[in-house]
């Protein structure tokens, strides 16, 4: 039986040799040239297994265009990330366009879009490193047995990321600029298999930690002026109830406004969750009534809405790395 054809393979052999030449061809490395009546630049291709590889593109510039169905209506996920230079990426149809800056990381797929779908590549001295997967890939890197329900998580991660649309760009974070810089170190002639597991596991992790960190990107919500008023007013009714609080359902109510856009509007906001703002200024008021006052520990505790002094102690440990009757003695004010 033979085997599928990935995304990759497809494209150069389809479209890519209207726009390349190819320079050097080896098991682990294909490297290509911008024709002349093109543009300019360079693109190599590093194959770490069937399927799994990246691209680097270096000084790109170019104008191309392709169909979707030209790569075999195959439908992909590409990751990549811009070091120097700009594209662009027009979807025809859809007209969508996908901006491609320094220092972002860019994620497209073709999964949302009509089989009679065009692009349009502008790139001006573009260099940076591409990431095109298809499912036919992925199985591969799952256990045997599993992979159908694998497929269906990533797809559902997939789905997160994009929504209804077929692209979206973050600023990249160090730790994954650093693992590229680390991807692009290797010597891609591999002349031991040690360098070849290495770089083929820093690719993996490339790729699960750019998926994570864009699903993370787009968990944070965005509020308006109205859902900042409702949470602002959720942090006063916390400020003037710290003996009796109300629940996190309760005041998700009061405030009209769900718990979930609460509790992650909350941490935008004030970079805290309303149970750990709550703690906070209960310390703070026990810590001033330490200093200022002739109050007992135990009704400290009472008056910061601990019924328990020693959960008032223990906490207050924890946040001042000393009990509160240690506290008073060093810092009294009368």
């Amino acid at each position: 039986m033979e085997d599928k054809k990935y995304i990759n393979q497809v494209y150069f052999e389809n479209i890519g040799k209207r726009y390349f030449r190819e320079m050097i061809n080896r098991p682990t490395r294909i490297s290509y040239e911008v024709n002349d009546d093109i543009g300019s630049g360079s693109i190599n291709r590093v194959i770490l297994n069937k399927g799994l590889e990246f691209t680097y593109n270096e000084n790109f510039t170019a104008h191309s265009q392709m169909l979707d169905k030209e790569i075999e209506n195959k439908k992909f996920f590409e990751i990549s990330y811009c070091m120097e230079g700009e594209g662009i990426l027009n979807l025809l149809t859809s007209n969508e366009k996908i901006e491609m800056k320094k220092g972002q990381l860019n994620f497209h797929t073709n999964k949302n879009i009509c089989d009679e779908e065009g692009y349009i590549f502008d790139m001006k001295n573009y260099t940076g490193v591409g990431i095109c997967l298809d499912n036919d890939i992925l199985r591969k890197q799952f256990f045997p047995g599993c992979e159908d329900c694998m497929i269906k998580e990533w797809e559902k991660d997939l789905d997160f990321i994009f929504g209804e649309a077929n692209s979206y760009s973050i600023e990249a974070p160090q730790c994954i600029v650093w693992d590229i810089k680390c991807l692009l170190s290797y010597d891609y002639e591999f002349k031991n298999i040690s360098t070849l597991l290495l770089c083929q596991s820093k690719l993996m992790e490339i790729i699960s930690k750019s998926v994570n960190y864009a699903i993370n990107k787009r968990k944070i919500i965005n509020l308006n002026s109205g859902d900042r008023d409702y949470i602002i007013k959720a942090k006063n009714i916390l400020t003037q109830n710290i003996i009796s609080p109300p629940t996190i359902e309760e005041l998700s109510k009061e405030c009209n406004v769900n718990t979930y856009k609460l509790k992650k509007g909350f941490k935008e906001l004030f970079d805290d969750t309303p149970m750990g703002y709550l703690r906070e200024i209960r310390m703070n008021k026990g810590k001033y009534l330490l200093e200022n006052t002739e109050e007992s520990i135990s009704n400290i505790a009472s008056i910061v809405g601990y019924q328990n002094p020693s959960k008032f102690s223990q906490a207050f440990k924890v946040n001042f790395n000393m009990t509160p009757s240690e506290y008073r003695k060093v810092n009294r004010n009368i």
